[in-house]
């Protein structure tokens, strides 16, 4: 039997073909976001390494991300969700007014590909900031 696919409408993003495949269910929602239980991830080649967690209830809730180790090539996750056959990781990107790129690399969303479940997880400690700056180095042209 096949799942159902739906449309979805994201603003600054236009329509995106959803497979009910595709949809992670966060049973805690997001930090700031706890309503909100049902997430899917979008992606383009013209975006990458950016990736869009896309709330279905709230589509103007509309998350940049992306994985961690983008950022921090020895980025950690807690021992219960290293297993990169299950657990994929993402980091929300924010964009300041003043230009500054910041990344939350101490609450990172992580999936489980497997279930379809999703959690926020918070990194104790001090070793990682939820303001981490990004550093984005622009290839000159010539």
């Amino acid at each position: 039997m096949a799942r159902a696919q739906q449309q979805v409408r994201v603003p600054g993003l236009g329509v995106l073909k959803v497979s009910q495949r595709r949809v992670f269910t966060f049973p805690s929602g997001l930090i700031g976001f706890e309503q909100l239980r049902k997430f899917v991830v979008a992606s383009s080649a013209a975006m990458e390494p950016l990736k869009w967690l896309i709330s279905l209830e709230q589509p103007e809730i509309a998350l940049p991300t992306l994985v961690p180790w983008h950022v921090d090539p020895g980025y950690e996750l807690p021992p219960e969700f290293q297993d990169p056959e299950t657990f994929v990781p993402l980091a929300v990107v924010a964009f300041e007014p003043s230009g500054q790129i910041l990344v939350n690399l101490k609450a990172p969303i992580v999936l489980n590909v497997r279930t379809l479940q999703g959690r926020q997880v918070v990194i104790p400690g001090d070793r990682y900031s939820a303001t981490h700056p990004l550093s984005i180095v622009v290839p000159r042209a010539g």
